[in-house]
């Protein structure tokens, strides 16, 4: 299980799920500078497009190795933000989409400090208004990889991964669990899709510590979100066990709780993992 290879015959699928509520326009440091959790998130996204692209890009073409869709949600609904439903990530690569001027600083082993600027495309913008409705978002994402797997039984199972900083407004705990199993049994012949949760800080200054990918002795936070969080997300297959702590016997569950901005594009790619079994 979960063994299946990355072929432009088998692709894999990704569905991304983006809280986009009122709270995301709280003020963080991101990197070094001040920004909004909605500006960070989209920054990150917007990365993890660009990396899903570099993986796929062969001598002279982008294969079409995956399918992707990101759904943002705020105020009452969810609605997709790369067209409808997934998109190829050959037409991703083709879209016409803005740019913007990153700064990237390093480091080299003399102490001396370098920066550069690169051009980066924008296919997510930042959002920022009203409730949380992930209730609909799970839904939508249930409905994608329903119909993803029927029409691909030989691939690599979906991965959908939810961005949030708080509780669903539209459903009570118990649906957000239904909803959470109804994606889960959704599977191909390597296995069922994988959900992964990422609850983001609340603030840069928060105490609470962070808490990425426990295992069942690992302490929770005594609350019942982190706990709703940890029960509807995915236990990890074993090949992400080298990556997150090294020991083949842990049984890692897919969630992050109190992750900051800057550890998010980090946390993207360990969800991302299946894309190392590309060929």
């Amino acid at each position: 299980m979960y063994s299946a290879p990355i072929t432009r015959q088998n692709k894999a699928a990704f569905v991304i799920l983006l809280d986009h509520s009122g709270s995301m326009a709280e003020e963080i440091a991101f990197e070094g500078r001040r920004t909004t959790k909605a500006e960070a998130l989209a920054e990150a996204v917007n990365a993890l497009i660009e990396e899903i692209i570099c993986r796929s890009h062969r001598e002279r073409y982008v294969g079409n190795y995956f399918d992707i869709a990101i759904i943002g949600y705020s105020g009452e609904r969810a609605e997709s933000l790369l067209g409808s439903g997934f998109r190829s990530i050959v037409d991703v690569n083709s879209m016409d989409v803005s740019t913007f001027n990153k700064t990237i600083y390093r480091t080299l082993p003399s102490g001396e400090k370098l920066y550069s600027v690169v051009e980066r495309r924008r296919w997510i913008e930042p959002q920022a208004e009203g409730l949380t409705p992930m209730g609909d978002a799970l839904r939508m994402a249930r409905r994608l990889v329903a119909s993803w797997c029927r029409k691909h039984p030989e691939s690599f199972p979906p991965i959908v991964i939810n961005i949030t900083d708080g509780e669903a407004t539209d459903s009570s705990h118990e649906e957000i669990r239904t909803l959470a199993e109804s994606i889960k049994a959704c599977t191909t012949n390597d296995g069922n899709t994988l959900l992964m949760n990422i609850h983001l800080a609340e603030s840069d200054h928060t105490t609470a510590p962070a808490i990425t990918f426990p295992t069942e002795s690992d302490r929770l936070p005594v609350n019942r979100h982190s706990q709703l969080l940890y029960d509807i997300s995915s236990t990890l297959p074993e090949f992400y066990n080298t990556t997150i702590s090294g020991n083949n016997s842990a049984q890692h569950r897919a969630v992050c709780y109190n992750a900051s901005l800057s550890e998010l594009v980090g946390l993207l790619t360990i969800g991302t993992l299946s894309m190392d079994q590309l060929i």
